[in-house]
């Protein structure tokens, strides 16, 4: 009986000591010995190559009547809030509205879990369903033993319409659930040799995968596609045609195969490895054609070739847990022979230009089915046309 009313009464006290200083500050209070691992307290992906299975129309059409979508949207909203609540508390941060130049370390990742098609559904959703979403919210904190989250308070309410109108305009100017990156972001943290020296392995050994593949373009010309005869199979114009490009010369296409191989590699040793986020990074220009760091439009490859004009660029980052902080790394064959840490992959392009967004890899058979043999491209695909 002493027992438990000693329990009793540290109990009261560590919740009477959260409850006094604000919600911020308690947060970051309790995270004090781990806020430079914040990463590992957030609820995401880890680094996997199970393919994702695309639904049918029937699987969607259903989905639409059923319950349990509506409390795995639910979930996923509420994940999204508890995770950037977190990541605030632990950076010691605030988040003002109007700013969404932030850091991103997957919060983002049960938002892409679930099916929101816009920024603006996900913020009817949660109006609609701030009760239950609170309510989840709740139980998350409740479980970290963060004690005083009061879905009633202003404050708190006011907060959490801010996480929701960061992702709508985050939605809104990116066309995805993302954000914007800046210079000062992410950790500067170097990778070990060890890792350097097995990352580059692993891209040696990816690019010889790449070696004899190529990407396949499909392309659907809508002139003919309104006649008729070709709709229908009946003429010998077909409607689509083909072209393809080296695997290895393509961004966005060698960036996921590397996704997909370093996830494969490190399944079985990943707590060893400790490789805790693996995504697809996309540097965009805000207009025209992406600059370079001195302002113009050119890239060079590692032996100094010039690459033809660039519209985008993809690589790929990966969140190493390092002894005393996180590792931000990034693969980019195009443009590094060697793994570079982020802050140096920036660098590269003319910051004043350039917008990034970051998004979870998950693989997806719509785009692997576009990788094929050159051996086996049929006669009639064409080389796909490079800007010069």
């Amino acid at each position: 009986m002493k027992k438990v009313f000693i329990l009793s009464l540290l109990a009261s006290f560590f919740a009477a000591s959260l409850s006094a200083g604000g919600f911020k500050e308690s947060l970051a209070e309790a995270l004090a010995p781990s806020a430079d691992k914040y990463l590992l307290f957030t609820q995401g992906f880890t680094p996997s190559s199970r393919l994702q299975k695309e639904p049918s129309f029937w699987d969607g059409l259903i989905s639409c009547f059923s319950s349990s979508d509506r409390e795995e949207k639910q979930e996923a909203v509420a994940q999204y809030i508890y995770n950037m609540y977190i990541i605030d508390a632990a950076k010691g941060l605030s988040l003002p509205q109007p700013m969404i130049d932030t850091s991103y370390t997957g919060a983002l990742d049960p938002i892409y879990r679930s099916d929101f098609k816009n920024g603006a559904e996900i913020k009817n959703f949660y109006y609609k369903n701030l009760d239950a979403i609170n309510a989840k919210i709740g139980l998350f904190f409740s479980q970290k033993r963060f004690l005083n989250y009061n879905p009633k308070d202003e404050k708190i309410l006011k907060q959490q319409s801010d996480y929701i109108n960061m992702l709508v305009n985050t939605y809104n100017k990116n066309k995805a659930f993302s954000y914007n990156y800046g210079p000062a972001a992410l950790s500067r943290q170097e990778l070990t040799s060890a890792k350097k020296s097995l990352l580059k392995k692993y891209i040696s050994d990816n690019n010889k995968i790449n070696k004899d593949l190529s990407v396949i373009y499909e392309h659907t010309d809508p002139i003919k596609m309104l006649d008729n005869a070709t709709r229908v199979g009946g003429s010998a114009v077909s409607a689509k045609s083909y072209t393809y490009r080296p695997l290895s010369q393509e961004c966005a296409a060698c960036s996921y195969s590397f996704c997909k191989h370093i996830c494969d590699a490190t399944q079985s040793g990943y707590s060893l490895y400790k490789l805790l986020r693996v995504y697809e990074i996309y540097a965009k220009p805000s207009t025209g054609l992406l600059k370079n760091a001195k302002g113009r439009r050119e890239f060079f490859s590692p032996q100094g070739e010039k690459y033809p004009s660039w519209d985008y660029h993809a690589a790929v980052l990966l969140v190493f847990e390092e002894e005393s902080a996180l590792s931000f790394t990034v693969v980019d064959t195009l443009l590094s022979e060697e793994p570079v840490s982020y802050e140096n992959w920036l660098a590269f392009f003319d910051r004043a230009d350039t917008f990034f967004t970051i998004t979870p890899f998950i693989r997806r058979a719509s785009v692997e089915k576009t990788f094929l043999p050159t051996e086996e491209i049929p006669s009639s695909y064409q080389p796909h046309p490079v800007r010069n």
